[in-house]
């Protein structure tokens, strides 16, 4: 145990971002410097490491746009500039250049076409600009938006118009910002508390429409009187660069791996909320609803067959979106249920020089039984059970590559419920049940893993994280080891680990939905996990389950359908 004690490792312990220089090679120039720290001297663009994956840069980096074909159409997507501002007046301005050509019958002309200009903390997810409080939107319909409120002001705009963004951090901590289109001040649209927030980026939200930057006079910036260049913050010492790419050794790839209601979902978005200078990336099917900006919609009783319509794009989108992640030097969370290996294989593969972590969400049958029924009362939708027995009877728990008799892809797997051997048994259990009172899946039954018997002894007795990997990840997981009492999920940020000969473990912005042979579903954005203890003083490796117990049946499936994923 002591020596277990000593191998283990915080997530906590490094922080390989901080203090340590990136490039980002961009066209013809190069972003160099620490992330988020004042620089001297650098040319403004937009920032191909701060925007959504579907944003594209051009040309010398001042023009934007993002896919639109097909469900794209139907998203938002969203980019910072390279630099913000700590303090002065500064200005910059956004062309409206073209509208993308799309096919969205059923959606009115004034929405297929729009554009949102203003400015955000380098904290705020690039798809929310104005959604939140420290981001501030001018949108094309003449709406001035913070923090989710959106009131009139100015008019609208449209093609070939130029819209100019002034931002006074003269005087803190009471700032403003205003705007003018075509050189006619629109006035000041909103008084804000700068005090707390260290800097502001240009931002930029866009759907179906193509717009060209200018933050200094050289990019054809007509500046307002009494606000200079933003470019010239860098001359003036208030400029601070933004985020930067990662080398991509560094970078993580988490792949959730769990049955339907588990509660993948709630601790993926934990996970990212709780380290935000990680800025994970959540990959799914949710990424593409939040752009297109029907998340509530998911939480409403009336789905319909615009629920469906958009389910169908969100899966095309998350498989393209997916295309671009792997060529993306950034920290990402693929959200889907993932029991099936061949599935995990196919995903895995093109992010060779990730760091590739397998994170198991097992619970007992009892608690994910209650979870189900949570979701099924918050949510009103079934999915088929005969789906859900179909990706159980096909789940494949997973290994790390270099375990006996593998073909996988993983550095770390890490079981956050159940330990390994657990959910063997428990799978197996379930697996057998499936077998004896219901007909299984047309597909070929897999065994959950090799038989326990056959692990080294050392995986067998470490149920948490799984690995003997010689360039494991820097670990950011804190010991529970020196802590009393027993620890429930997810009330803790920090994750079961007990020893290894290695490290671990996880270190990015986007979000997800689901998927099995064809399904996923989010489970309960409560607490999850209320009674169940897997730890304890007494015994590091034994679980107590206080949960009520409900009557044992196979169907575990969450109320709640989608189209076929995959």
């Amino acid at each position: 145990m002591a020596s277990s004690m000593k191998r283990e490792r915080s997530l906590a312990d490094k922080n390989p971002s901080s203090g340590k220089k990136s490039r980002v090679n961009y066209g013809d120039h190069s972003l160099v410097g620490s992330s988020l720290h004042p620089i001297t001297k650098h040319r403004v663009v937009l920032n191909p490491a701060d925007c959504d994956l579907d944003f594209n840069i051009e040309g010398n980096g001042l023009k934007g746009s993002a896919l639109y074909e097909n469900g794209f159409a139907y998203c938002w997507s969203g980019a910072r500039a390279t630099i913000g501002i700590t303090r002065g007046k500064y200005c910059f301005s956004c062309k409206i250049v073209s509208n993308q050509p799309v096919e969205m019958d059923e959606t009115t002309l004034d929405q297929k076409h729009l554009c949102r200009v203003g400015i955000s903390n380098a904290t705020n997810k690039v798809g929310n600009l104005g959604e939140t409080e420290h981001s501030f939107g001018f949108g094309g319909t003449g709406k001035f938006s913070n923090f989710g409120k959106f009131s009139s002001y100015g008019e609208r705009f449209n093609i070939g118009d130029t819209i100019l963004c002034a931002v006074d951090m003269e005087s803190k901590p009471m700032c403003s910002i205003g705007f003018a289109k075509n050189g006619k001040w629109l006035g000041i649209a909103g008084y804000f508390n700068g005090g707390g927030v260290e800097s502001y980026f240009p931002h930029v939200l866009l759907k179906n429409v193509v717009v060209e930057m200018q933050f200094g006079c050289e990019d054809g910036l007509i500046p307002l009187h009494g606000y200079r260049p933003w470019a010239c913050a860098f001359e003036d010492g208030n400029g601070l660069v933004g985020p930067t790419f990662s080398n991509v050794c560094e970078c993580e790839l988490i792949m959730m791996v769990g049955l339907p209601a588990s509660g993948k979902t709630t601790w993926a978005e934990k996970w990212a909320n709780d380290h935000p200078d990680k800025r994970y990336i959540l990959l799914g099917t949710n990424l593409a609803l939040d752009q297109m900006k029907v998340p509530g919609l998911l939480r409403k009783q009336n789905y319909g067959k615009r629920f469906d319509h958009l389910m169908e794009h969100a899966t095309d989108i998350f498989n393209t979106l997916l295309t671009r992640a792997s060529k993306t030097p950034r920290n990402f969370i693929i959200d889907q249920t993932n029991v099936y290996k061949s599935a995990r294989k196919r995903k895995l593969k093109p992010f060779a020089n990730f760091q590739k972590i397998a994170v198991v969400v097992f619970p007992r049958l009892e608690e994910l039984k209650a979870r189900s029924e949570k979701s099924f009362r918050e949510l009103g939708k079934e999915v088929p059970v005969e789906a859900v027995n179909q990706m159980l009877a096909n789940f494949v728990l997973p290994k790390t590559k270099d375990m006996h008799g593998t073909d996988e892809y993983f550095d770390q797997v890490i079981y956050i419920e159940l330990n390994m051997m657990e959910s063997n048994r428990c799978l197996d259990e379930m697996k057998a049940k499936l077998q004896s009172t219901t007909t299984i899946s047309p597909y070929s039954s897999h065994k959950s893993s090799n038989p326990v018997s056959s692990y080294p002894q050392e995986h067998v007795m470490r149920p948490h994280r799984i690995s003997t990997h010689q360039n494991p990840l820097q670990s950011h997981l804190t010991s529970l080891q020196n802590q009393g009492g027993s620890y429930s999920y997810p009330s803790q940020t920090t994750l079961p680990n007990r020893g290894s000969n290695n490290r671990f473990v996880p270190r990015d912005d986007l979000n997800h939905r689901r998927s099995y042979s064809g399904y996923e579903h989010r489970a309960s954005s409560a607490p999850m996990g209320m009674g169940i203890s897997v730890f304890s003083q007494k015994n590091s490796y034994h679980h107590t389950y206080t949960s009520t117990p409900t009557q044992e049946t196979m169907d575990i499936s969450p109320r709640y359908s989608t189209p076929h994923l995959n």
